[in-house]
């Protein structure tokens, strides 16, 4: 259950109103995104420098196939 959520400026002007629905509508989507992997979500993506690919290569090798 989410409330309707209030956005206001730095000024205390309501800029946006998010209802409830929406949000719900958000959430969900963003959660099914997840799941199929087309959104992976903050932190999980993260891209291997030239440096540690060779140390990992050297280490295993032909485990990297990028």
């Amino acid at each position: 259950m989410f409330h309707e959520v209030r956005i206001y400026s730095a000024k205390m002007k309501l800029k946006k109103t998010l209802s409830s629905q929406e949000l719900s509508r958000n959430y969900w989507k963003n959660i099914k995104d997840q799941e199929l992997g087309l959104n992976p979500g903050p932190g999980k993506v993260r891209k291997l420098s030239g440096e540690l690919k060779r140390k990992l290569d050297a280490q295993i090798p032909g485990f990297l196939l990028l």
